[in-house]
């Protein structure tokens, strides 16, 4: 897998002998790892990272293709990632596009996942600006490549769509949802158009809420045609999530109702609970320690999802340095609900904190600023259900 949204054969196997998911034992119950400042993290064996560089550097030394040479980038930049090592594993990344982004009308493909790799390390790192400019490197390289809109075209559209939300382009972001939907209609692509348009609705209902976004969805959640079934679905999905978040349970659940069971291949995120990032510990303020350094602050989980939707068997897998700042985080986690399904699935998700880059006044440096501290989320399982919503 290129794009860093999963994990090769290889890693996936390596992480399998080391996370013992414990439910499988337990029954599913209820069960909470606790950080603390001592927390030791379960280290991945059999992931060698030099392997990974000698077969990248062999690649370049024969001159081989572009397409290889992201393929090995890829898998060096995915261990390096594995293993907390964010600034080298962007390094390789940045690297390569250097030696191939005039490769993209041969391999638009290659290219689009190395931007796609790109972006993601660069916000996991803080480097929102360069994270938005590599996003938009995804749908260049396949329009170059690819001039036919299509399944890929309209992928890119929507990660550009959730980095413009995601760094406050609020009305960007729709337009962007709104071009997505336009587009896919006229290549018959219903589906992909209703997903856009609901996204575009939750996204407007984010910045104004309660407002004529949620009059729309609340009228397309009531549709009985049965063409239009997966947009009244779709709306009643995001109504719940926003329901939820209001802390109106009644209403909310009364919605899931009806939407029915999903199955166990996908499992939807309904609702996710808020948390806070900055606030005190009982000990002081931990942003004062957050100010000190964003390096090597990172999490795996792993957590059961039981067949009514809620999580059990929360644990942190691995990490980097001290978790303590995880607390909210996994209490967040642990109050989720997802689609109901007739068997557990099993999800493992990296966590990052990070913080927008600035430069301060009085000094050229580029510096993570405490009062922009943020979570990163990353799928390490196969089936995502889409992120969560960031922390406020």
């Amino acid at each position: 897998m290129r794009n860093l949204s999963g994990l090769t054969p290889i890693l996936a196997a390596c992480l399998a002998l080391t996370t013992k998911p414990a439910a499988a034992q337990s029954q599913y119950g209820e069960r909470y790892t606790e950080p603390t400042e001592q927390s030791e993290p379960i280290v991945v064996t059999g992931i060698r990272i030099q392997d990974y560089r000698d077969r990248l550097r062999n690649c370049l030394a024969r001159n081989c293709p572009p397409n290889e040479d992201i393929d090995a980038t890829l898998a060096l930049a995915e261990a390096l990632l594995l293993s907390g090592e964010y600034g080298d594993a962007r390094a390789a990344t940045r690297a390569s596009i250097r030696r191939n982004r005039d490769q993209a009308q041969r391999y638009p493909e290659p290219v689009s996942d190395l931007y796609r790799a790109h972006s993601r390390l660069s916000r996991s790192l803080g480097f929102d600006r360069e994270a938005l400019v590599s996003v938009n490197g995804i749908l260049d390289a396949l329009q170059q490549g690819i001039p036919d809109e299509d399944h890929r075209h309209f992928t890119a559209r929507f990660e550009i769509a959730e980095i413009q939300l995601l760094s406050g382009y609020f009305s960007e972001a729709q337009r962007s949802l709104d071009s997505l939907a336009r587009r896919a209609r006229s290549v018959g692509r219903e589906d992909v158009a209703v997903m856009a348009e609901l996204r575009s609705l939750l996204y407007a209902d984010i910045a104004a809420p309660g407002g004529t976004a949620r009059a729309r969805l609340i009228e397309l959640s009531r549709q009985v045609d049965p063409a239009r079934r997966r947009e009244a679905l779709g709306a009643k999905s995001v109504l719940a999530r926003i329901y939820r978040a209001n802390g109106d349970h009644e209403r909310a659940n009364a919605l899931l109702a009806e939407i029915g069971r999903g199955t166990s291949a996908r499992r939807r995120l309904i609702h996710a609970p808020r948390y806070q990032l900055i606030g005190s510990n009982g000990e002081g303020d931990v942003t004062i320690r957050w100010a000190e350094n964003f390096q090597d602050k990172w999490i795996d989980v792993g957590f059961w999802v039981l067949p009514d939707g809620r999580v059990s068997d929360l644990e942190i897998l691995r990490s980097g340095r001290e978790t303590v700042w995880t607390r909210p985080l996994l209490e967040s986690i642990r109050g989720r609900l997802y689609s109901t399904a007739e068997e557990p699935t099993y999800r493992l998700e990296r966590y990052t904190l990070t913080a927008r880059r600035e430069q301060p006044t009085g000094t050229r440096l580029q510096q993570q600023m405490a009062d922009m501290a943020r979570v990163e989320y990353l799928d390490l399982t196969t089936n995502a259900p889409g992120a969560p919503p960031p922390a406020q």
